[in-house]
């Protein structure tokens, strides 16, 4: 039963037949009706969405998870705890799917700036930020009656006409980039410069105390102060768990010694938490362990300690993160808000594999910005780390692959929902995709919308026990981001990851049953793949997908812009080193060869 006083919105759902993988699958011409009373005599609820970045679909104990989130996982007892859920695999387009419910294409930001191919600069679907036109959910909800407000990181446009006031947010407290140093302004990465926070719009100066996650919710907080009897939508970005992982000291504590054994016994592990807790089938097989991996006995005692630490400073940013989530809990409660309040807890993507300080040229660049690797002080502020492909492996346990990669470990995220009328203690395995969070917040919120104009759904009847599912076996989600390419259909998904983690070749897994990708059924069920296929061809041309340049790689444009701006940044060093051959030429020459050369033309007089 829900935890508050039931309500319901009217909508009206498509029902589906269920076929075998390889049977002729049929849509039934079935509209049911939800019966629903009046909408005026419910209250419209407070939305909140608290969105981690780069956290797996394990990482919370509600999933199977040993780092401990007891905020997170009373809100999943609390509400609708999906499985099946799905974001992009990288910030930006889940960011701007979440926002409009869209595809990433339509929004305007199918890829990241960094890694875009320059050809497609400027196309509709690839601006880097959201597109002339496009509606986010904020400028929606402030049409009838809401005051919005974000804190975190934004992501979907640098310049300042592209900043959250122009798109329907009365107060907000960002950084524009992805990516950013959790303790000051400093760059973390050579593709952004000064990590640089802007409160409305105007650039502000952080305090000398500062820690995002503490300091988000602050701010949220204040926000939502501000609100008098108007109902809120709040948009919590979180920066954490991204790298640089910093985190403060009591909260790694608690995770010291906890990742001794290693990445393989982590990947175990949580496979085995997440079937206990039902988040996946009893069945479901582990995944394949990230090509290249290390074996955990192979490395010597220190990098052991080096890597455990890191896993540990990740744990404590997620620590951190729910402990904060708390506090904007027991605020609303003390308000007396919490009741009549919406909350949606997802992260974005999955883990991030990428291991920036193994790149010698990297550690030159964080080091003359002031970084240090030290073992003992990771996760201080000035520290830099990453968590590496292995523990990214481990952390998505039991999916395969990690951000970047349209493998369910890159895409398949957490997604907790509970508030006034949703359903308490429900587990759903249904589909979803981040773009059905802005459909599924205007139901709630009683705000009209052309739902012929979005690519996301509603998952409301979902939320009120109405129905099981909101996508059918016949309809086809795709996804596509860097060349990587997916679309799901019913329990089914086929998938074609470029290197290095995959071969560019299409598969096809039940990933309801195979959440790790183990069994390629293209070869079984040739029938489904083919449609499948088609179906992904017409995905391509309704949203605008762009075919790849011959030999690109994503990894290698952003490699090679990083390298740019860090050679830009050091372009002193050979400049130093220079005046410092030359300057010791000289100064060999006055010290040393002249005073030889001296001595035996004397010798040669004599």
């Amino acid at each position: 039963m829900p935890r508050f006083a039931p309500f319901v919105v009217a909508m009206m759902v498509w029902v589906c037949s269920a076929p075998s993988a390889d049977a002729q699958i049929e849509e039934v011409d079935l509209i049911e009706a939800v019966e629903m009373p009046a909408l005026e005599q419910r209250q419209v609820p407070n939305i909140v969405i608290v969105l981690a970045d780069d956290a797996s679909f394990t990482d919370f104990g509600a999933y199977g998870g040993e780092i401990l989130t007891p905020n997170f996982d009373a809100l999943a007892a609390e509400g609708v705890q999906f499985t099946s859920f799905h974001a992009a695999p990288m910030g930006a387009p889940s960011r701007a799917m979440l926002l409009t419910g869209l595809d990433s294409h339509q929004a305007g930001l199918a890829a990241l700036p960094a890694f875009a191919p320059a050809e497609y600069k400027g196309e509709p679907g690839y601006l880097g930020h959201l597109n002339d036109g496009v509606r986010t959910v904020a400028s929606r909800l402030r049409d009838v009656g809401y005051r919005t407000s974000i804190v975190g990181a934004w992501h979907l446009g640098d310049e300042q006409e592209y900043l959250p006031a122009a798109h329907g947010f009365d107060r907000s407290f960002i950084t524009p980039s992805g990516s950013g140093d959790h303790y000051t302004d400093m760059t973390a990465s050579p593709l952004h410069g000064k990590t640089q926070w802007f409160e409305d719009g105007e650039p502000v100066a952080l305090p000398e105390d500062f820690y995002a996650s503490k300091n988000l919710i602050d701010r949220a907080i204040a926000y939502i102060g501000e609100d008098g009897d108007q109902p809120f939508f709040a948009y919590i970005a979180f920066t954490a768990p991204h790298a640089p992982l910093q985190a403060p000291e009591e909260n790694v504590e608690r995770y010291i010694g906890r990742y001794t054994e290693g990445w393989h016994a982590l990947r175990d592990e949580r496979w085995s938490r997440a079937k206990e807790l039902g988040v996946i089938s009893p069945d479901a097989p582990l995944g394949t362990f990230v090509p290249g991996g290390r074996d955990w006995a192979d490395l010597t005692g220190a990098e052991q300690e080096n890597y455990a630490r890191r896993m540990a400073v990740y744990a404590g940013m997620i620590d951190s993160l729910d402990a904060h989530l708390g506090r904007l809990v027991d605020h609303l409660k003390a308000t007396g808000q919490f009741e009549n309040t919406v909350f949606i807890l997802a992260s974005d993507n999955g883990p991030a594999g990428v291991e920036h300080e193994a790149d010698p040229e990297f550690r030159r660049w964080a080091g003359a910005k002031g970084y240090g690797f030290e073992t003992g002080r990771l996760g201080r502020a000035q520290t830099f780390s990453s968590l590496g492909p292995e523990w990214a492996s481990a952390s998505a346990s039991p999916s395969n692959l990690f951000k970047g990669y349209m493998s369910e470990g890159g895409t398949r995220v957490p997604l907790v929902i509970a508030g006034p009328g949703i359903e308490s203690g429900l587990q759903s395995r249904a589909f979803g995709i981040v773009a059905d969070i802005t459909p599924t917040i205007l139901d709630l919120a009683n705000a009209p919308f052309d739902r012929e104009e979005m690519t996301g759904r509603s998952l409301t009847p979902i939320l009120l026990g109405a129905q099981e599912r909101i996508y059918g076996d016949v309809d086809a989600v795709g996804l596509e981001l860097h060349g990587n390419t997916a679309l799901f259909r019913g329990r089914y998904k086929i998938v074609r990851n470029n290197p290095p983690g995959s071969d560019g070749e299409w598969r096809l897994f039940n990933i309801e049953e195979d959440p790790g990708e183990t069994l390629d059924l293209s070869f079984a069920s040739p029938r489904l793949f083919e449609d499948m296929l088609s179906d992904y061809s017409l995905y391509e041309r309704r949203v605008g997908v762009q075919p790849m340049p011959d030999g690109y790689d994503p990894a290698a444009v952003a490699r090679e812009r990083a390298q740019s701006e860090m050679a830009k940044a050091l372009w002193w060093r050979p400049v130093l080193g220079l005046l410092l051959v030359v300057g010791g030429g000289a100064l060999l020459w006055q010290f040393v060869i002249r005073g030889l050369l001296t001595n035996l033309l004397s010798s040669q007089r004599e």
